[in-house]
């Protein structure tokens, strides 16, 4: 990549969010490290985010990127976004959420105490998030501050979830781009994490790099119904997790993602001599047929008969 480029191209995929995008236009506008781009996907929106945009972007002094294209959901929006990138690290800053004043500084400050020598096998820098007053980690802290790992070390070996942040080297995510699958708008995040830790570790850090507010009318809001719109991306997610993934699972872990494939298949029409094929005729497969199938009926009986819906206790986003 040209040496000329900024170092960070700070990314906004939104939708519907004029009321919301003002906040995080400002939080960059605020940051005490100025060499950045920032790249804006709306997809789709009905409201007054194109006049937003443009009313902010004729009063900054860094480069703005803003393109509006049909509703294809937020991982098409990203594999845009790092297609018009022309920065060195990408990080991605949900439509309502905000940076601190000094994130891109502290990022750039972790990514450069990395001995140059060494950085090739770093994806990126990652963080924790915060609320939006400050006064609460919203994510489990790493057990080392740093710590040098990646995503299925931390999610599976040390039993870490939870939201997290980073930014990530262009030329890396745009190796990893979210498949795409026409009439679906989800992909879980992490099924790109987690192709991505076969290769790469990040540089973790115990430091809030954002503050974020789950939207009530969020991607996570209604879980059931996100699953049951996309299942031939959950399908793929869950035969990734039998098959690349499966050194990292534990045997109640690979039961339940085995489970899973087979539930998102049948919703997916996938028969089951391509689902055998798939799992190359994994024992563990035919062992957990009934279970698998039994949870598919069980999504039937829900979106037939109880429309589906049931609020959930708790917002995640990956």
């Amino acid at each position: 990549m040209a040496t000329d480029s900024p170092m960070f191209t700070v990314f906004i995929p939104t939708y519907n969010r004029a009321g919301l995008l003002p906040r995080a236009l400002s939080s960059i506008e605020a940051q005490t490290f100025r060499d950045f781009e920032v790249v804006i996907v709306d997809e789709g929106s009905a409201d007054d985010t194109a006049a937003v945009v443009a009313h902010w972007k004729a009063t900054v002094e860094f480069p703005v990127t803003y393109l509006k294209q049909a509703n294809q959901g937020k991982h098409a929006a990203h594999n845009k976004g790092v297609e018009l990138a022309g920065g060195r690290l990408f990080f991605n800053l949900d439509s309502d959420d905000r940076l601190m004043p000094d994130t891109l500084e502290r990022i750039r400050r972790h990514w450069e105490s990395i001995p140059e020598d060494e950085r090739e096998r770093f994806a990126g820098v990652e963080g924790l998030v915060e609320s939006m007053d400050g006064e609460r980690l919203l994510t489990v802290p790493y057990p080392h501050n740093p710590l040098d790992a990646g995503f299925l070390d931390v999610r599976y070996r040390l039993g870490i979830g939870g939201d997290k942040k980073h930014a990530i080297r262009t030329e890396i995510v745009r190796r990893f781009p979210y498949p795409v699958f026409p009439g679906e708008k989800h992909i879980r995040p992490s099924l790109t994490w987690k192709r991505i830790s076969h290769h790469y570790v990040f540089r973790c850090i115990n430091e809030p790099l954002q503050q974020v507010e789950y939207q009530s009318d969020g991607l996570s809001s209604d879980r059931f119904r996100l699953r049951m719109r996309n299942p031939r991306g959950f399908q793929l997610y869950y035969l990734e997790d039998v098959t690349m993934h499966r050194p990292w699972l534990s045997p109640r872990q690979l039961r339940r993602s085995m489970i899973d494939f087979i539930r998102f298949s049948f919703h997916a029409g996938t028969g089951l001599l391509e689902q055998a094929r798939l799992t190359r005729f994994d024992p563990l497969w035919l062992m957990m047929l009934p279970a698998g199938c039994g949870r598919w009926l069980v999504d039937l009986y829900r979106l037939r008969f109880r429309k589906g819906y049931k609020p959930n206790r708790k917002a995640t986003r990956n």
